[in-house]
């Protein structure tokens, strides 16, 4: 595969997999001209290569009793943002089935509140904290405290300090790790397999002559990662290319964001594939460009995580064909029952995340959001002996 980068960099945040995608006047709204039809691009429904079945799978059922009395922290990248506010508050949720006191501290897409937010929790008299997309290298002093008083910190979309990305030789300080199942020892490896599968649904989708405008945002390492496993397996197909690489700020989701898309589109009229690195991206300018352009029905779009409003615009056709989900509430769920194993000196059970490709034909509810078939809450009391 050949390689045509078109790079539009700008500083991104830190924070964010981020800006809020849902509700209110900052929707998109673009005009309602199908996605799908004639092009070869329209559905990745009819390959079999594809693993339409998912990789989630039911939360491991040892027993492991809750422990009682603890204080836990949740501390959020941003809780006006979709891909926070519900990893977060699906954390809240499990945190109080849990029975433990449960705070939630907003760190409004602001990374230079980090630091001072984890010292709030340490002085809150907190027994452990949850950080949300909040990686360790800048909160590296914080922790430190929090290791040296025995408070435990585990992660959502978190990376620590000695994770290979950062190109350091720092030692870990998070406590503890989501455990996602015996193919996953390598976190990095198996967050960069997601990207791959989104990949191999491209793809499938083209024939194998998927000419890709690629987006990410790469100052937000969980991206980083997945982008990487996407454009390693692209490099595999023989007939494809990515024509364009377009990298942004965080804080050019909105009107900035769709002027590249569209600047995008323009300079790649040979185009058949766009690819986004998550919901609000999708929803806060990619999408409105894809449809604007007059192509939808010509371009396969590979959306994000498959939030909500992300669905509707694949239900209507709106620049959107498939989304690969990775269910943010069960995360958020699995990093309480991970945060209980540590409390209680237990091995971290398996949570049995995965991910589902969803596309038109395949998986996608009839309206409403993504629901696994996995009933991981009641998995989870049932665990706990609630």
């Amino acid at each position: 595969m050949t390689s045509r980068p078109l790079r539009l960099a700008g500083a991104g945040l830190a924070a964010a997999l981020l800006l809020a995608g849902c509700g209110g006047s900052s929707d998109p709204e673009p005009d309602a001209q199908e996605t799908g039809g004639a092009s070869p691009a329209a559905s990745a429904g009819g390959d079999d290569g594809l693993n339409y079945a998912g990789t989630l799978r039911e939360p491991e059922a040892t027993a492991r009793p809750i422990a009682k009395d603890k204080k836990v922290v949740i501390i959020s990248a941003g809780q006006a943002s979709i891909s926070s506010s519900v990893p977060v508050g699906a954390a809240e949720e499990a945190a109080k089935a849990a029975g433990w006191e449960t705070e939630v501290y907003d760190a409004q897409l602001n990374p230079a509140t980090h630091a001072g937010l984890v010292r709030q929790a340490l002085a809150s008299g907190a027994d452990g904290i949850i950080l949300q997309a909040i990686d360790c290298p800048g909160v590296k002093g914080p922790l430190q405290e929090a290791k040296a008083k025995g408070v435990f910190v585990v992660g959502i979309y978190s990376f620590d300090c000695n994770d290979p990305i950062f190109k350091g030789n720092d030692p870990a300080l998070f406590s503890g790790a989501i455990n996602y199942g015996p193919d996953a020892k390598d976190i990095g490896a198996f967050t960069k397999r997601y990207g791959a599968d989104q990949a191999k649904a491209v793809i499938a989708a083209t024939g194998g002559k998927a000419k890709v405008i690629f987006f990410n945002q790469t100052t937000v390492t969980v991206l980083n990662y997945t982008g990487q496993g996407f454009l390693e397996e692209m490099e595999k197909c023989s007939g494809c290319e990515v024509v364009a690489e377009v990298e942004f700020a965080g804080a050019e989701l909105g009107p900035n964001l769709q002027q590249k898309a569209t600047s995008a589109l323009l300079q790649n009229p040979d185009a058949n594939v766009v690819k986004s690195p998550y919901t609000s991206a999708t929803l806060l300018g990619i999408a409105p460009a894809v449809v604007q352009s007059g192509r939808a029905k010509d371009l396969y779009v590979m959306g994000g995580e498959g939030f909500a409003p992300e669905l509707d615009l694949l239900r209507a056709g709106q620049g959107v064909n498939a989304v690969n989900i990775a269910p943010s509430d069960w995360t958020g769920w699995a990093s309480v029952d991970t945060m209980n194993s540590l409390f209680t000196d237990k091995p971290i059970a398996d949570s049995g995340l995965g991910w589902q490709l969803v596309d038109k034909d395949n998986n996608l509810p009839p309206a409403g959001p993504f629901v696994p078939s996995v009933d991981f809450k009641s998995a989870y009391k049932k665990a706990w002996g609630l």
